[in-house]
């Protein structure tokens, strides 16, 4: 007889897992499977509570990238939870299965930007620190421009400040040759989305050079080969063809950058540059060694980073 099992895709690093993990720790009042319904659709994430809250830490929004999920910051949901800080993380649009859109500009950073200023606003928070990484830490940006009101401070990871990055991209071969994988991606996204999917999502895995672990790695393949998942979340590539206007509004957020110095993606000549558009209170925080891949690979230096920069917020 064959069973069929009701495992929700990408499981044991499905929201409702992760929340159930996050929920056993002795440190957490309470953790559940978050569902943020907007015009657009159902956002999917989890939600924490720490035992003992710290009026003086808040709550924090952490925001994934891609290849990745809501459930990359498990770790450093457990770190800040035991600190007293409260936590909402969700599934961006392609990534939630009911927020696919078909129309390549429907994902542009403005409509990134907006679910993140619906999402915030729906869970009721509103004043928050944002944390964001890879196209989670590029909305970090572009929403610090534009809703520093909303922000109590900002931790962006990995991602370098976009006009500091499109500057060295024109400028250096290096940053430039980095971004090959983009190019290709927006000439072929179907012939992309096939190698990176085929054989169980090897190309895909190859991807995290062992900085992402199996079984999470395995729930991404997972539920990025669901129908229309992965198409949907290269489009945000596909999107960013450079008609938008970047965010130029200087950061006044009290804003730090935690970057890998084995980073794939951005050299360390766009992540020193990013200090040039923030005119708030910054650090920059390289971490020699450390891959792309840090909410998975780093969640301790994440968490550092970002509780050093709300104390210093907060005190002052």
């Amino acid at each position: 007889m064959t069973t069929t099992s009701h495992e929700p895709s990408g499981h044991p690093f499905d929201n409702a897992s992760v929340a159930a993990r996050l929920a056993e720790l002795p440190v957490t009042a309470e953790a559940r499977e978050l569902r943020v319904s907007t015009e657009r659709g159902d956002f999917l994430g989890f939600r924490a509570t720490p035992a003992r809250p710290d009026p003086a830490l808040g709550e924090a929004l952490l925001l994934h990238g891609w290849p990745e999920f809501a459930s990359c910051w498990e770790s450093t949901a457990a770190i800040l939870l035991e600190q007293g800080m409260s936590i909402v993380a969700y599934d961006q649009r392609g990534y939630s299965p009911d927020v696919r859109p078909e129309s390549v500009d429907e994902y542009t950073m403005a409509h990134l930007v907006a679910d993140l200023d619906v999402i915030s606003r729906e869970v009721g928070l509103e004043r928050f620190h944002l944390v964001g990484h890879d196209w989670g830490g590029m909305v970090a940006w572009h929403y610090a421009a534009n809703h520093p009101e909303r922000l109590l401070t900002s931790t962006v990871v990995s991602t370098a400040h976009p006009i500091a990055h499109a500057k060295q991209v024109r400028a250096d071969p290096d940053q430039y040759e980095r971004m090959a994988y983009m190019r290709s991606i927006q000439d072929h996204p179907e012939g992309v989305a096939r190698t990176l999917l085929r054989n169980d999502g090897q190309r895909l895995i190859e991807l995290y050079d062992g900085d992402v672990p199996d079984d999470m790695a395995a729930s991404y393949v997972e539920r990025l080969s669901e129908p229309d998942a992965m198409l949907s979340v290269l489009k945000y590539y596909q999107a960013a063809d450079g008609r938008e206007r970047t965010a130029s509004t200087p950061i006044t957020v009290p804003t730090t950058f935690v970057w890998g110095s084995e980073d794939v993606a951005f050299t360390r000549g766009s992540a020193e540059l990013s200090a040039s558009y923030v005119e708030g209170p910054y650090r920059f925080v390289p971490l020699e060694g450390a891959s792309h891949w840090l909410p998975e690979s780093r969640p301790e230096d994440i968490a550092r980073a970002v509780l050093e920069r709300v104390r210093e917020h907060s005190a002052s």
